[in-house]
C-alpha cells in the first residue's frame, strides 16, 4: 500500500477568514441534518477555501437554528468492503466550534442508514460514527484519518464525510478512502454528541408515540 503523507502548504491570508461564499452543490453525495428548520446547516462545496489547490466540502451551522445535539453532515457511501479494514483520511479545518466538528467514518453492518438526519432517543455511544476532529476550532489545515473494520456481511456499508454537531463550521479536502492492513491501528474516538439520559429517552419515546397516534382533521377550511 503506497501511503504518502502530504506536506501542508503555507496558509494564505485568505484562509485565515472563514468563507462566507455560497456553497456549490455536492453532486454524487448525500446529506443529513437535524435542527429547528431544514436550513439549520449549509452544506456543499466551498470553492473559495482550498487546500493545495483542491476544493473542500463544508458543513456550516446557521446561528439560532441548532441545538447542542443537532447535526449536519455531508456523506459519501462505499460498498464491497466486507471483512476489510478501511481508512478515510483528508485535511481538515474548522471555525466557530461550540459543539463538535470533524471527519467521520460510520459502519453499517446491514446496509441500512440509521443515524444521519434523525434524532433517535435511543442513541448510545456505540451508535455514534468514528470521528477525527474535536470541540475546539482548528484554524489551520490539519491531516486526519479514521480507521475501522467492516464486518464480514454481504450488505455491509461504509459512510464517510464531514460533520458538525451543534454550532460550528468545518471544511474537509484532499480526501482518500482505501483498504489498509490489519497492522494499522483502529480509531477508537467517536463523534462528540451529547446523548440523552434514560429519563430523556423515555420522555421522547412517549412524545413520539403520542404524536404518531394523533390525526389532525384535514381541510377544515375547504380549500
Amino acid at each position: 500500500m503506497d501511503w504518502k503523507i502530504l506536506a501542508a502548504a503555507p496558509l494564505a491570508a485568505v484562509l485565515l477568514v472563514a468563507s462566507a461564499a455560497p456553497l456549490a452543490p455536492l453532486n454524487g453525495w448525500s446529506s443529513g441534518s437535524t435542527g429547528n428548520t431544514s436550513a439549520a446547516y449549509r452544506m456543499g462545496i466551498d470553492t473559495a477555501l482550498q487546500f493545495q489547490g483542491q476544493r473542500s466540502i463544508s458543513v456550516q451551522s446557521q446561528s439560532g437554528l441548532v441545538r447542542p445535539d443537532s447535526h449536519g453532515a455531508v456523506i459519501q457511501y462505499g460498498y464491497g468492503y466486507a471483512g476489510k479494514r478501511v481508512r478515510f483520511s483528508g485535511w481538515l479545518r474548522s471555525s466557530d466550534v461550540a459543539g463538535w466538528a470533524g471527519a467521520f467514518l460510520r459502519i453499517e453492518p446491514d446496509g441500512a442508514e440509521r443515524f444521519f438526519g434523525s434524532r433517535r432517543p435511543d442513541l448510545k455511544e456505540d451508535d455514534l460514527p468514528f470521528g477525527a476532529g474535536g470541540a475546539s476550532s482548528l484554524d489551520r489545515w490539519t491531516e486526519v484519518s479514521i480507521v475501522a473494520d467492516v464486518p464480514n456481511t454481504p450488505t455491509a456499508m461504509v459512510a464517510m464525510g464531514a460533520m458538525v454537531v451543534g454550532e460550528g463550521k468545518v471544511w474537509l479536502s484532499a480526501m482518500r478512502f482505501e483498504e489498509v492492513g490489519l497492522d494499522v491501528p483502529l480509531t477508537p474516538a467517536r463523534v462528540g454528541m451529547p446523548l440523552a439520559t434514560p429519563e430523556q429517552r423515555a420522555a421522547e419515546t412517549k412524545r413520539l408515540a403520542e404524536k404518531a397516534s394523533r390525526r389532525i382533521p384535514p381541510n377544515l377550511s375547504l380549500e
